[in-house]
């Protein structure tokens, strides 16, 4: 009966899939009381916002390569909550080096999912500006390189 009432209850846990890019994934690290974790950093969703990137940390073992080979995934649970931390410069010291604080706050794992992939939910025009002046650009100095082979040649 007991094993019924654990598997309803795994049952019920409902869990969302994190994706992101390996590049915001750091090296795995031991915390002080022994387990392997891995930081994964969260862009500025402003192209405008300097300020440094915020972050979170997940056990190695729940982040996962995607199939093939580019990015990673978390599966993290539904109603779960994680902490979030942004470091800040708090001052500076005697020797005129800052100091740095950590900004932390506790999100929903939903809103972290909309954090992380904020990249998804914008258009195409907000994320490749002009694609077109780009093509281009790319095209002038072929033609500029054409015609400079046919004066040679001459």
């Amino acid at each position: 009966m007991a094993e019924e009432m654990n598997t309803a209850f795994e049952e019920q846990r409902e869990e969302l899939t994190i994706k992101f890019a390996k590049g915001v994934c750091s090296e795995p690290f031991m915390s002080k009381d022994g387990k392997e974790l891995v930081r994964i950093k969260i862009p500025n969703a402003d192209e405008n916002d300097h300020r440094p990137w915020q972050s979170f940390v997940l056990g190695v073992n729940q982040v996962h390569e995607n199939q093939y080979g580019k990015g990673l995934w978390a599966k993290l649970l539904m109603d779960g909550h994680t902490t979030v931390s942004r470091p800040f410069p708090d001052g500076t010291d005697d020797k005129g080096r800052k100091i740095w604080s950590t900004e932390k706050r506790e999100v929903s794992n939903r809103e972290l999912k909309e954090m992380v992939e904020y990249y998804k939910t914008q258009s195409k025009e907000d994320r490749d500006p002009a694609p077109a002046d780009r093509q281009a650009q790319k095209e002038e100095p072929e033609a500029e390189a054409e015609g400079d082979r046919t004066e040679e040649s001459l």
